[in-house]
């Protein structure tokens, strides 16, 4: 039940995150440009973590959905771990939500296995 939780709040996070950058929200697009990445890239990064979120809920259900989306999601949150670390060179503290979401997405992928 606890790995059914986590799968929906994470799930819930990213599909937020992926609906604010393909929305375009102001305060996104002002980080974004930060990270030095053309916004096209941050449409690709929305519609990728809104597909994730959508497989994961599906992944309550269908194992290899889960691991698909727990893989995505660590190769997108490494990504912006990077991002945030050495392309915006913002402080450590930054990457906290990035962090905790590939950690939840490596246990999502080891439990499933």
């Amino acid at each position: 039940m606890g790995l059914i939780i986590m799968q929906a709040v994470l799930s819930l996070f990213l599909l937020s995150g992926g609906i604010i950058k393909l929305a375009r929200v102001p305060f996104q697009v002002e980080h974004w440009s930060h990270y030095h990445y053309p916004l096209w890239f941050m449409s690709v990064v929305g519609i990728l973590e809104i597909v994730g979120a959508l497989a994961l809920i599906g992944g309550i259900w269908n194992r290899y959905l889960a691991i698909g989306s727990g893989v995505l999601f660590v190769v997108l949150m490494a990504g912006a771990i990077h991002a945030h670390l050495f392309r915006a060179e913002q402080p450590i503290v930054t990457i906290l939500p990035a962090a905790i979401c590939l950690i939840l997405s490596v246990i999502v992928i080891s439990s499933r296995f």
